[in-house]
């Protein structure tokens, strides 16, 4: 979280609504039981440093319900992101008074009060999103600074903070198939800074605003980092050292068994840490090592060290020898054919951070704490690998490099020698119009895919929700597989009208699946699909980026011709004549 102090904080932000250039727009609105006003410069400055600008709008003080069932309120113009503040002072206030009077009866009344509340508040919020197609955000409910209860509260019947408990639960059980519907744990927020701290009395009794300057900070932090997700891609790599970084120890000069890796103790940091990024990597990030070392011993330790949960066959790619660390990164982005922004790099020597930082300032180098105890705070505080949504894709990713790495293998140079081998990958592709539960997926394509991606429009879920309501648009998946494996959903396609026609708005795939003819399959599909809608060409566009070369002959080596004005044009729908004959098609 920033460290700039408070009055910085602000002036940053009173900055920003005269010149924030660069930065990409969201309408946030936020409706909360409470007075939110002070959240507004903390979370609006923390946006920006992830690349948004927010335009706000705030509900009236605990009109909760109103502004998201009002049809004049929220609903009249519907914000990018919608943030529900709730507070069960405020949201629950008639069930705890109830509660207070200690009869028995009265507890249980009061509880099922409670969670009658709760249901009326997922039935709001989903309701809401329905109707708005705004992504939508609702905190949960924090500890107080004080129970009436006090010492008692924890065994009691009418313990508010069990019921706290109780409600919590509720709610992220209701919440959990909602679609476009997200819990911000604001619970945890308090937590982290201590109910001590992170309440003003003071401030609530003048303005009713209950939090401290210390907790709209953080929750000003939290808040930004489960937004920025939805509009930016998170990082697909982590590059980690060995010595000192993934084992404590030099295992060149101390040997495999005098290494500090398991048991207790330092070991015991480090196993911790491992298990930190294979939980990353069970959400689809990559696992590479990237080391100084002699590759022999480097290895001896993954195979013969049972404490090591890290395992060679974890790891998607790795750099171990005497070079540079930059150039090491440069061969793993290479051999990954992915862009060095999606890296994030783990070293404990200071000197190889700042190297990476001044050589390759596109990748995410975050500084290492002294302890190594509190290493997996520091890792789970890196804003580059927050996800709020985890694929399918996602959780298949590093099997899926290991499949390609197979198929590398397996790859001729001889063009008559390629030929055959593409035949022998047994090639099959599914295109068909996407279907509700891929929007997540092709989202997440426009955002991160570079390379094969002829616009590089970014969109939102809510952005393709909605094309996909549009019957003027047709939005298309593409699923591949062949004999080493399944690739998974790795092209989509979005064709919208035109008052002269049909055009090409975005065409793109996974870098995984090009050099394959999985691009000219696609086209084939699309144009046989809109052969039948009475249109007789199709437009596109190209728009050049640092990143998309691959994608630059494509438009041309596909029966497209460029006109005057620096669209395209294909002057026939007809798929005759394209390749990739050896690429088998499902609908």
């Amino acid at each position: 979280m920033n460290a700039a102090p408070t009055r910085e904080l602000f002036a940053r932000w009173r900055a920003l609504q005269a010149e924030h250039a660069g930065l990409r727009e969201v309408r946030i609105a936020i409706a909360a039981t409470y007075t939110v006003e002070p959240l507004v410069p903390f979370l609006g400055v923390f946006l920006a440093e992830r690349g948004l600008f927010a335009r706000f709008e705030i509900g009236p003080y605990d009109q909760v319900y109103q502004c998201l069932l009002d049809p004049v309120a929220f609903r009249a113009r519907p914000a990018d992101v919608t943030i529900v503040l709730p507070r069960v002072e405020e949201l629950c206030a008639g069930a705890f008074a109830t509660r207070a009077t200690l009869a028995p009866a009265q507890i249980a009344r009061g509880r099922d009060a409670a969670l009658v509340e709760i249901e009326r508040l997922v039935a709001a919020l989903e309701d809401f999103q329905r109707a708005s197609g705004s992504l939508v955000l609702c905190g949960n409910f924090a500890a107080a600074a004080s129970t009436p209860l006090g010492v008692l509260d924890a065994g009691h019947p009418a313990s508010e903070s069990q019921l706290r408990n109780e409600l919590n639960v509720a709610l992220w059980r209701s919440l959990g198939h909602a679609r476009r519907v997200h819990l911000v744990d604001v619970a945890d927020a308090v937590a982290s800074v201590g109910t001590t701290r992170a309440y003003d009395a003071r401030h609530y009794v003048l303005s009713r605003a209950p939090y401290s300057a210390e907790l709209d900070r953080r929750l000003g932090s939290l808040i930004a980092r489960t937004i920025a997700p939805f509009y930016f891609a998170p990082a697909k790599v982590v590059v980690v050292d060995l010595d000192n970084t993934l084992w404590g120890g030099v295992v060149g000069e101390d040997g495999p068994g005098a290494l500090a890796i398991g048991g207790g103790g330092l070991g015991a940091a480090f196993v911790a840490f491992q298990d930190a990024l294979l939980a990353l990597r069970q959400q689809g990030v990559l696992l590479c090592v990237a080391s100084k070392n002699n590759e022999a011993d480097a290895w001896e330790v993954f195979d013969q060290i049972p404490a090591m949960r890290i395992k060679r066959a974890h790891l998607s790619a790795w750099r171990i020898g005497w070079g540079r660390k930059s150039e090491s990164l440069r061969a793993l982005a290479e051999e990954l054919s992915l862009g060095l922004e999606s890296f994030v790099f783990l070293d404990d020597s200071p000197t190889e951070r700042e190297e990476i930082r001044r050589l390759l300032p596109s990748v995410v180098v975050p500084d290492l704490p002294d302890d190594v105890a509190l290493w997996v705070r520091a890792l789970r505080a890196i804003p580059a690998l927050d996800r709020m949504v985890v694929t399918l894709e996602d959780r298949a990713r590093a099997t899926q490099y290991a499949e390609d790495a197979s198929r590398n293998a397996a790859r001729p140079d001889d063009p008559a020698a390629l030929e055959a081998y593409l035949r022998s990958l047994e090639l099959v592709v599914t295109v068909r119009r996407a279907r509700p539960d891929e929007v997540p997926r092709i989202a997440q394509l426009t955002q991160k895919t570079n390379q094969f991606n002829l616009t590089t429009i970014r969109r939102t879920v809510a952005e393709i929700e909605a094309l996909v309501a549009d019957a003027t648009c047709r939005v298309f998946s593409l699923n591949a597989r062949d004999r080493f494996g399944d690739y998974g959903l790795t092209g989509a396609a979005i064709i919208t009208t035109l008052p002269h026609g049909w055009t090409l708005d975005t065409f793109l795939l996974s870098c995984r699946v090009l050099g394959r003819g999985v691009e000219t399959a696609f086209l084939r599909v699309v144009l046989a699909d809109l052969a039948g809608s009475g249109e007789r060409s199709l437009e596109a566009r190209f728009i050049a980026t640092p990143k998309n070369a691959p994608a630059r002959s494509f438009l041309p080596s596909h029966g497209f011709i460029e006109r005057a004005d620096g669209t395209w044009a294909r002057a026939s729908l007809s798929p005759d004549g394209l390749g990739a004959a050896h690429v088998a098609i499902t609908p």
